[in-house]
């Protein structure tokens, strides 16, 4: 019996909170709720490169490309996230 490819789960989602997260991190009090999407994106796209390696299930081609471009896009929110959240606690920005 073959098994058909599915997509990998979270894949989408990961990838929308990466790129949610970056926007998010330049507004002033959405910072917090930029880094946690942030992070959760980084988990989730981990999560799912591990699940696609180990896993015996064949997952699309263009979803394991998500949930790679989201762990990429989680780094970069959580990145900008934390720079601007040192910036607004320093009280540069309000100079």
């Amino acid at each position: 019996m073959k098994q058909e490819e599915q997509n990998l789960p979270l894949s989408l989602v990961s990838l929308i909170f990466g790129a949610m997260s970056i926007p998010l991190a330049f507004a002033r009090h959405l910072v917090s709720l930029a880094l946690v999407l942030a992070v959760l994106a980084v988990a989730f796209g981990y999560w799912g490169q591990q699940r696609n390696s180990k896993h015996v299930l064949k997952y699309t081609a263009p979803s394991v490309k998500r949930a790679r471009l989201a762990l990429k896009l989680g780094l970069a929110g959580t990145l900008c996230a934390a720079v601007m959240w040192v910036l607004w606690a320093s009280n540069v920005l309000l100079n």
